[in-house]
């Protein structure tokens, strides 16, 4: 039984053997066809001059490989002195390369009498004006290859590091939500906890179900929309218990489809922040209206809150955090408007949805 043999390229690799095959033999190939077919009034390529381009292309190959190689090592390593003396190196090289291969192909018995006798009249010529010519643009059109996988190369690179960076700072930023989240709500199960009031159990069980979804659900780069607005509405209930009557709550949503999807606690923080921030020292009256719109292409988050006469309103740590957060998912790809007349706070958010 055969081995299972497979090779696998990389597209830089791919690119390469594309370059060599195509600049070396199918130019040459495509030459002889274009002189056949204007100057001799012939479709096709002779057997001669398909053994020409093989033949020569080969040569030409194994010299600019190893130009491309040394080539490519004088890039990684930003080497000027060195690039410009492989260069001088390998013209001189060169014609000593052509030389001996002229040689060797005059040897060669397989070949045709015809490939053999030009070859071993081309090594007695000692003129190297038009083989310098011709090796100059071929070594400026691989000199280009080598400077555009490098370059190709290092983007790719960048924007990988620039990935890892962008998913290190998101990690960062809702571990620090996190925490800052659960410090609100444990501090509304204290204050009911005083009061030994029978709401104390069902906020208890609201908050092991959105604790449960943090730890299955924060950690991932994207969630459904209708679990992530499940979750706003479970915290929306717990503000409820602990406020009762005293405020107005109203939370919508609308258009919330089974497939689109969010990064995982994007929007709570200005929810969070209206009941915080905005109606916590409300005594007898204040309001929070929450309104969470899915269209076609875009989602669309409403937040009116009242202001409590004695509250200083602050950003808090979870807007600057989402503020940040937004920058890195969307960008230029959301708007955020947050006004503030004194009595009334009103953020309205607008994401291009994925």
């Amino acid at each position: 039984m055969w081995p299972n043999l497979t090779f696998k390229f990389s597209k830089y690799t791919k690119i390469e053997l594309i370059f060599f095959l195509v600049y070396f033999y199918g130019i040459s190939l495509l030459s002889n066809f274009e002189y056949n077919f204007w100057e001799k009034n012939d479709v096709g390529i002779s057997t001669q001059e398909l053994e020409f381009s093989l033949v020569y292309g080969t040569c030409n190959i194994v010299a600019f490989l190893l130009f491309y190689r040394a080539l490519q090592y004088c890039l990684k390593k930003d080497k000027l002195w060195a690039f410009l003396a492989i260069i001088i190196l390998f013209i001189i090289f060169h014609f000593f390369y052509k030389k001996a291969t002229y040689l060797l192909i005059s040897h060669l018995e397989f070949l045709s009498d015809q490939t053999r006798s030009d070859a071993l009249k081309w090594y007695h010529l000692k003129r190297l004006g038009f083989t310098l010519s011709y090796m100059m643009g071929q070594l400026c059109g691989v000199s280009f290859l080598a400077y555009f996988i490098h370059s190709a190369k290092q983007n790719e690179q960048l924007k990988t590091l620039k990935e890892q960076q962008l998913i290190s700072e998101l990690t960062y930023l809702k571990a620090q939500l996190q925490p800052h989240f659960f410090f609100n709500t444990l501090n509304n199960i204290y204050s009911l906890a005083l009061k030994q009031d029978k709401d104390t159990a069902p906020l208890v069980a609201k908050l092991a179900e959105m604790m449960r979804y943090i730890l299955y659900k924060a950690d991932e780069k994207w969630v459904l929309l209708k679990d992530e607005t499940e979750f706003i509405k479970n915290y929306v209930e717990v503000e409820h218990i602990r406020y009762r009557s005293a405020i107005t709550i109203n939370f919508d949503r609308q258009g919330i489809d089974d497939v689109s999807k969010i990064s995982p606690l994007l929007l709570l923080p200005f929810i969070e922040n209206a009941f915080k921030h905005g109606v916590e020292e409300e005594e007898k009256e204040g309001f929070v209206n929450i309104v969470i719109c899915k269209t076609k292409d875009e989602l669309t988050l409403e937040v009116q809150n009242s202001i409590a006469k004695t509250n200083q309103r602050s950003g808090g740590i979870g807007l600057a955090n989402v503020k940040k957060r937004l920058g890195i998912l969307y960008p230029k790809k959301h708007k955020l408007e947050i006004k503030n007349d004194g009595e009334t706070y009103q953020v309205s958010l607008t994401l291009e949805m994925k």
